[in-house]
């Protein structure tokens, strides 16, 4: 019923300005001052235009009854513009020169909004036939619900910039259309395309990647970034001075989402995007935690005891070295007047790649709604914003990174040294899993980590039993509180 209500409001419009066109055409305003050749020749216009819409009136039952709009692509077939056809049928070519007026919702932070809107003034500057008025949310979620009433009304902004995340929650709910194919762009960052598909069709397009983990290093401490774990325990042998309070690395171990992007190092991951499944039970989850073992418990060059706080003002006062650390920190630590520089995350103990942390991102997507000149000009404002003049000016000018690897062979990003080594590590990240998943391997991992590392239960069987607390979360016959009781670790100990 919803794809009839929008053919319908489609067609009305194709014909709302044929009719329009007619009257500017023939001045039926000035009858009493015509001839009456000219009133019949309007009116004999105006009839031909009655029976168009009879017609189509009657092909809208026949495709009914066919059960033509039941079919699944059905809002793709919608033609793209009106206003050729409103050319054509009129002679008109009025409507083209005409301002058209677009809306874009958008969540985005401080920083990034005044760069939208510095954007979309030059875009307008460009492009006098074409107005854009702003809206901002201040969450993903106040966005998505108010665009979703809005779109199911028939109405709401022709296009919104958002988190991926809520990409898959709105094509669901069909108020968002399919990217078209020459919009689907290539090179993409693979972390952040793979997180841009709903039922295998492209419904969001990635515009800015952040959020992601890397190594930093302080360039007075260390000149010869380790590429490897191994490298990085010998590193830390020759530096550390633990009466001191001196680090070669420290790690922030109980977060799961610093520990999460070493199972990538050895070839798996957690989580199969296109499925939803959790795969916790791998022989990279337990490569990973002997990893950790050895580095803490064999090794005993990282110290317990240290959070994400303690890391952090580590690293600012000189006392670590190298940590783990987000994206989100840099301009912390430029404006601290550290010399620091940044790496991939070095590769995992008995293995062969750099752990593959997660990214997050925003992107574009466009109204089930949007059609005609609206939906021309909402594609010209996004093919505007896609291109690399705007992708290298928000790199410059934000604290996100582009979607695009190529953008690292630029001279600004190849001069850029903390720039440069961002994007290296950024190209290799998978996509941030959706919260709610999230937070169940969260869970799920902690506990069964903190006994891994207490020598409470084997690397092996912790594997077995995050999968198992994972599929218990998920299905809600475990809760989180259970999970941590004393009981249920005391049960965990003894199995």
């Amino acid at each position: 019923m919803y794809e009839i209500n929008l053919l319908l409001r489609y067609y009305v419009k194709i014909f709302s300005r044929i009719i329009v066109m007619n009257i500017k055409k023939h001045k039926i305003s000035e009858y009493p001052n015509k001839p009456m050749p000219a009133r019949q020749r309007c009116l004999k216009s105006l009839a031909c235009t009655a029976v168009i819409v009879l017609w189509i009136l009657m092909t809208m039952a026949l495709f009914s009854a066919c059960s033509f709009l039941n079919k699944k692509d059905v809002l793709q077939t919608l033609p793209e513009s009106t206003d050729r056809q409103v050319e054509e049928e009129t002679g008109d070519n009025s409507a083209v020169s005409e301002v058209v007026e677009i809306e874009i919702w958008d969540k985005l932070e401080p920083g990034e909004q005044i760069e939208l809107m510095n954007s979309i003034q030059k875009f307008m500057d460009n492009n006098k036939n074409i107005k854009i008025i702003t809206r901002h949310f201040r969450s993903d979620e106040e966005l998505a619900d108010q665009f979703k009433a809005a779109s199911l009304a028939g109405a709401g902004a022709e296009v919104i910039l958002a988190n991926l995340a809520i990409s898959a929650d709105l094509a669901k709910s069909k108020v968002i259309r399919q990217v078209p194919r020459d919009m689907e762009y290539a090179g993409i960052i693979s972390g952040l395309a793979e997180i841009s598909r709903f039922e295998n069709n492209n419904y969001i397009i990635p515009f800015r990647a952040f959020d992601f983990l890397l190594l930093y290093y302080n360039k007075d401490l260390v000149s010869d970034v380790p590429a490897n774990f191994n490298d990085l325990i010998q590193y830390c042998r020759q530096v550390n001075k633990p009466s001191e309070n001196i680090w070669g690395f420290l790690f922030n171990l109980y977060e799961p989402e610093w520990v999460l992007p070493l199972v990538g190092g050895y070839q798996d991951w957690i989580y199969d995007y296109s499925t939803g499944s959790i795969s916790l039970d791998s022989e990279a989850m337990t490569s990973m935690l002997k990893m950790l073992l050895k580095i803490y418990n064999e090794e005993k060059i990282l110290p317990y005891g240290y959070g994400y706080e303690e890391i952090n003002e580590a690293f600012i006062n000189g006392n670590a070295h190298m940590i783990v650390n987000g994206n989100w920190a840099t301009q912390e630590y430029l404006n601290a007047g550290i010399d620091f520089g940044v790496s991939k995350i070095p590769v995992v103990i008995e293995g062969f790649k750099n752990p593959t942390p997660m990214v997050d991102g925003i992107g574009f997507m466009f109204n089930a709604n949007s059609y005609g000149r609206e939906f021309e000009a909402a594609s010209q404002l996004v093919s505007y914003l896609m291109s690399e003049e705007m992708q290298l000016s928000w790199t410059l000018k934000t604290k996100t990174l582009p979607v695009f690897s190529s953008i690292e062979n630029l001279a600004q990003i190849k001069e850029n040294e903390i720039l440069y080594g961002q994007v290296q590590q950024l190209k290799i990240c998978r996509g941030r899993i959706n919260e709610n998943v999230l937070r169940v391997i969260r869970d799920a991992i902690k506990i069964n980590l903190e006994n891994v590392m207490a020598g409470n239960i084997s690397p092996e069987d912790a594997a077995v039993k995050m999968q198992e607390d994972a599929i218990k979360l998920l299905t809600g016959s475990q809760t989180n509180k259970s999970l941590n009781s004393p009981d249920k670790q005391a049960e965990n100990i003894e199995n």
